[in-house]
């Protein structure tokens, strides 16, 4: 059995995929040479026509909407349809020339219960993408382009033997017969034969002497005794999209929706892979020449395109663009799946992609270098720390290294800090203090531990040098008492 995939006006539908705005109303795609190469319905009922120049098919309907075709947007259509036709069966031919917009799949054996399914499925998938297809199933190559021809706007026919196609046939122009020529079409019409059901009922030999080897082929493809071998096709994985924009673009919501169409065609390219992104690129090129690019390592590998759509745009909401876009470049970093089991005591994120949208938008409002991770600086200063961005990748699970140290714990008890620490009167006797008064504790000191005197830094200009004791005030707990620059301060509180 072959199935045949038919997206109606191909090269216009690949180019409306990113035009938001003409997506209604007569629009009609031009070639290069200033003519109607296709047109929707709702321009073929104003009388336009392919082939039509750009000047008649506007003095037909002024209203028309009139873009140019783009070679660029066909060849991400086409991986589209390769990608989506992939997960039915490998085995593809993909159309050229006029039937670029077709495939044609080659089943072995199908169960078609479980087919009808994956074609609606697959049906469904390409009108998602802005994409209508019709789909016919038939023992011929051929067989199965009538059924498309002949099914419904994204519907699916099929032809389960000889009987059905010649019914079918009997509704069938000549021109449809790619076998056929115009010349031929109007010899036959000439003999009073309209439809393809009549042509398959004449005499081969007879035919075959009249109009010659193409009659012959004719014959032979409508009572299906020939079966064209499909040429399969292959397409190297492409993990990236590029956008080169005659109108360059100047709005976020503009941006955002030629990414959230590449981040479409991505996610099609990595299910089929079966590969997941980590990372995604972005590339702006800016009409006054600069360029603005960005590499974000994602919270998780994944393959959603509403994901990186979104983390996008977090970050294009924060960037202030100068001047309009005129080239814009989307990739991703194709990984394996992780299958991972995590510990028993091990505490994840719950959600890595909702962290990762709010650090962005605490970087929009705060900066990137206002919150963060604190971590110990390398120095022997007690209060010195440093902030690292939070991260929220997956926890390594190659690492041998043991969490948890062996033994019992090398430090004392956990200590509270005050932020700021709280200034301090203190009694000294004989170089030791007697007696503490804070805003938030008073009294003598009952047993006292020090001093510890730490210094560091000798070679910079801020030297730093400070003492510490550790104090048990009566009836108020242990507290940690400094002494620096010529001033007392509670510093903690012992649990």
């Amino acid at each position: 059995m072959y199935l045949r995939i038919h997206i109606e006006n191909f090269a216009l539908a690949a180019a409306l995929r990113f035009q938001p705005g003409k997506q209604r109303g007569p629009v009609a795609l031009v070639d290069h040479q200033g003519r109607v190469f296709e047109c929707n319905s709702a321009a073929q009922g104003k009388d336009i026509l392919p082939g039509m120049s750009m000047a008649k098919a506007l003095s037909r309907c002024g209203s028309l909407q009139i873009i140019n075709q783009d070679m660029q947007a066909e060849r991400v259509a086409k991986r589209l349809l390769w990608n989506v036709a992939w997960q039915i069966t490998p085995q593809i031919e993909l159309g050229q020339g006029q039937d670029m917009g077709c495939a044609t799949l080659e089943l072995v054996r199908p169960d078609f219960q479980k087919l009808t399914l994956q074609i609606d499925r697959l049906l469904s998938t390409l009108r998602r993408y802005d994409l209508t297809a019709r789909a016919g199933l038939a023992e011929t190559p051929e067989w199965a382009v009538f059924a498309a021809i002949a099914a419904e706007r994204s519907c699916f026919k099929i032809i389960p033997n000889k009987e059905r196609a010649q019914e079918l046939m009997a509704c069938l122009p000549l021109p449809v017969l790619e076998a056929l020529s115009a010349e031929h079409c109007a010899i036959l019409e000439g003999w009073g034969i309209h439809t393809l059901a009549a042509l398959a009922k004449l005499p081969r030999q007879a035919l075959g002497e009249r109009i010659g080897q193409a009659g012959l082929q004719a014959w032979d493809i409508l009572n299906g005794q020939e079966k064209r071998r499909l040429h399969f096709s292959e397409i190297e994985p492409d993990y990236s999209q590029r956008f080169d924009l005659e109108d360059p673009i100047v709005d976020l919501e503009g941006i955002c929706f030629l990414i959230q169409r590449a981040s479409e065609s991505l996610e099609l390219q990595l299910e089929q892979a079966g590969k997941m992104a980590r990372s995604v690129f972005l590339y702006l090129k800016l009409e006054n020449g600069r360029t603005e690019q960005k590499t974000i390592r994602l919270p998780e590998a994944t393959s959603r395109a509403d994901l990186l759509e979104r983390l996008l745009r977090n970050y294009l909401e924060q960037l202030r663009l100068k001047a309009p876009v005129c080239v814009l470049q989307l990739g991703v970093e194709p990984v394996d799946p992780l299958s991972r089991q995590a510990g028993l005591f091990e505490r994840s994120v719950r959600n890595p992609w909702r962290l990762q949208e709010t650090l962005d938008q605490l970087a929009g409002l705060l900066g990137p270098d206002a919150f963060g991770c604190p971590r110990p600086s390398d120095t022997h200063h007690p209060d010195r720390f440093r902030l690292e961005a939070l991260s929220t990748d997956e926890p390594d699970t190659h690492s041998n290294s043991s969490t948890y140290p062996e033994g019992p714990p090398e430090m004392g008890p956990p200590m509270r800090r005050f932020y700021p620490p709280l200034a301090a009167k203190v009694l000294i006797r004989k170089g030791r203090p007697v007696h503490i008064a804070t805003d938030i504790v008073q009294g003598d000191v009952e047993r006292c531990n020090g001093p510890y005197c730490l210094s560091g830094d000798w070679a910079d200009k801020e030297i730093w040098a400070l003492a510490e004791w550790d104090v048990e005030i009566t009836q108020a707990g242990v507290y940690c008492l400094r002494w620096q620059k010529e001033r007392w301060q509670l510093i903690g509180a012992y649990d």
